[in-house]
């Protein structure tokens, strides 16, 4: 089935807006059939505005669970933008044997 981008953005952007799951939508989609891709660079500018403000949107709506974990404990491994500190007893260096 042949998906065109734009509409397929419209409907991720009215899914997540509704608070609908994305996943069904974007599990459903054969890339390599996806019609309608910018054929200029003004057309990939707005295509690229339009992906950054999606991104907006899903960021603030994942904003409230973030805020929710860090207020649940203080010292959580949660950080943002899934960071964890780690201990101090792992080392970081990758070693290999020839």
């Amino acid at each position: 089935m042949l998906h065109s981008l734009p509409a397929l953005l419209d409907e991720l952007e009215r899914r997540l807006m509704q608070g609908d799951d994305p996943m069904p939508l974007l599990g459903s989609v054969r890339w390599s059939d996806v019609i309608d891709w910018p054929r200029s660079s003004q057309e990939a500018l707005n295509l690229r505005g339009r992906l950054k403000s999606i991104s907006v949107l899903i960021n603030g709506l994942q904003a409230p669970l973030r805020a929710t974990l860090l207020g649940l404990h203080q010292n959580a491994a949660y950080k943002a933008k899934g960071g964890m500190e780690l201990p101090p007893v792992i080392s970081l260096r990758i070693q290999g044997s020839v």
